[in-house]
């Protein structure tokens, strides 16, 4: 894990603890209970900044428009599982080196979306009088607010609000500045100069390699259950399964693996996982050698139109860790879920 104790690594640390503090959705409205599975990183860092089109930002060149960016964290929540029938709220987090460093990227990427997609009009909220806050002309609440280095910008929309009423989402949107801002607040950012050296947990010992170390899919790391539940479709299930189960951490690089409270928990985590594989999965024999490994594939769709790389899964346990392994291929899977039953039995080397 030596490979980790770099200044990226430790920024990608530091936005998997801002991730912690960042709202769930689903804990300010008790309907928004679809996660945002629709990326897999949900870090930002120097090296990988938002990209344009991302909401957040429409700069091509983030890093010399907007300097400063220490990490970051975006998440989101919905009611539905299409996002445009109903509630939808997107949530990006900015950590910059500076206060004013945060200021200036509220205004630029403000302006920058203003210029491409014109809103209707200015808003506000109360408390908040230097945010950058806006009517979309699709009738959305979009803002940038900054405060000490933190900067957050937020999309909040419904779907099938008819008439268009911008009360409610601004309402949504003060309750998400109140609470996120009340959580910073009450934490210690890691110094700039200390990120390479925060700590590394052990339990990413017992993951696969990540297959494309240092891009924006590669999120290595150690989450503690709040930053965790970001990653989940379903937050709300995975939540009462991951307190049934007494997880503490989930450590994620190539592979997932959760530690549980103990032998009988896992097994109990295990089956929930499995249940909530993706529809359109199809369960399968498991590899050899593991015949309690729970394994599904995809469904190739209709032999006109079938799909020719399909996505192989297996969720596995030994002790109090579960695994969820997935590869592209039968063949990879069974060397990788082989692999990482080791390493859940006696873990790496660091």
């Amino acid at each position: 894990m030596s490979t980790l104790r770099t200044e990226d690594g430790g920024a990608v640390r530091e936005s998997i603890r801002l991730g912690g503090l960042v709202p769930l959705p689903m804990d300010l409205d008790s309907r928004l209970v679809y996660g945002r599975t629709n990326f897999v990183g949900h870090h930002y860092t120097a090296r990988n900044p938002p990209h344009r089109g991302s909401g957040i930002s429409n700069l091509e060149n983030f890093g010399e428009q907007v300097p400063g960016l220490v990490a970051g964290w975006h998440t989101g929540g919905s009611r539905r599982a299409k996002r445009t029938f109903g509630l939808d709220v997107s949530v990006g987090l900015l950590r910059f080196t500076t206060p004013e460093q945060a200021t200036h990227a509220m205004h630029v990427l403000a302006d920058a979306s203003a210029e491409k997609y014109p809103p209707k009009q200015p808003l506000e909220i109360p408390g908040y009088p230097t945010g950058r806050i806006h009517l979309t002309a699709h009738d959305s609440v979009q803002s940038w607010t900054a405060q000490d280095d933190y900067l957050l910008w937020t999309f909040v929309s419904d779907g099938l609000a008819t008439p268009p009423d911008p009360a409610p989402l601004l309402d949504f949107t003060k309750k998400l500045f109140d609470r996120q801002f009340e959580l910073l607040r009450g934490s210690t950012p890691t110094p700039v100069g200390e990120l390479a050296n925060t700590p590394i947990d052990d339990l990413l010992a017992r993951t696969l390699a990540a297959e494309r170390p240092g891009t924006l899919d590669d999120v290595t790391g150690a989450y503690t259950v709040p930053a965790a539940l970001h990653l989940e479709s379903r937050p709300d299930l995975a939540r009462r399964a991951f307190e049934d189960a007494r997880v503490d951490l989930v450590a994620y690089a190539g592979t997932r693996v959760y530690r549980a409270g103990d032998t009988a928990a896992a097994i109990r985590l295990t089956a929930f996982l499995a249940a909530q594989a993706p529809s359109g999965y199809d369960p399968i024999a498991a590899p050899p050698g593991l015949p309690e490994a729970r394994c599904f594939r995809e469904d190739p769709g209709p032999p006109q139109s079938a799909r020719i790389i399909l996505e192989h899964r297996c969720y596995l346990s030994h002790g109090r860790y579960v695994a969820e392994v997935t590869a592209n291929q039968p063949q990879d899977l069974a060397q990788r879920v082989s692999a990482q039953y080791l390493l859940l039995a006696h873990g790496g080397a660091g």
